[in-house]
């Protein structure tokens, strides 16, 4: 039993360090390993294997009846394929993101939104839009006065937080 015990205890901490990190998004960002060229091995993919290595151990030593080196070996092997797999999404998703962070809302213009705070030249308001089925409030910058609860019209976005609107036309 005592394999059994060792299994279950990388298993728990792999579980909770990746609960941690998913929680507090950002926080371990700071222990991803670099690798050569564009890759790197996030701390979610190390956990992740991990765990994997962890949980499948516990399972191959309560169902199956196999040598502790055998037990041991299937359970790396798992742990590899996870980390591996794991290592491979973060990769396509972090290529899938603009270096600005823009790229997210870029499609707003064009869109209706309506201000919930007034805005003069110079001092942005705050306008709320739907956008992507999500309901998104935003920095709103005008060239003219608009008041709150005014139908507004996105004409640019200049940051994923900040965009200029034109009120719409009655």
């Amino acid at each position: 039993m005592p394999v059994t015990t060792g299994f279950l205890v990388v298993g728990i901490v792999a579980t909770l360090v990746a609960l941690l990190a998913l929680v507090f998004d950002g926080v371990f960002d700071a222990f991803d390993i670099d690798l050569p060229g564009d890759g790197s091995v996030s701390v979610l993919a190390v956990t992740g294997g991990l765990g994997a290595f962890g949980w499948s151990g516990v399972a191959l030593e309560s169902l199956a009846d196999l040598p502790p080196w055998a037990t041991v070996l299937i359970s790396l092997c798992v742990g590899v394929v996870i980390a591996a797999g794991c290592a491979w999404l973060t990769t396509v998703l972090r290529a899938q993101s603009t270096p600005d962070g823009a790229g997210t809302v870029a499609g707003l213009a064009g869109v209706t939104g309506v201000m919930d705070t007034a805005a003069v030249p110079g001092t942005p308001g705050v306008v709320r839009v739907l956008y992507a089925g999500s309901p998104r409030t935003l920095t709103a910058h005008v060239t003219i006065d608009v008041a709150a609860g005014a139908l507004v019209t996105v004409t640019d976005v200049v940051s994923p937080d900040v965009v200029r609107v034109t009120p719409e036309q009655a």
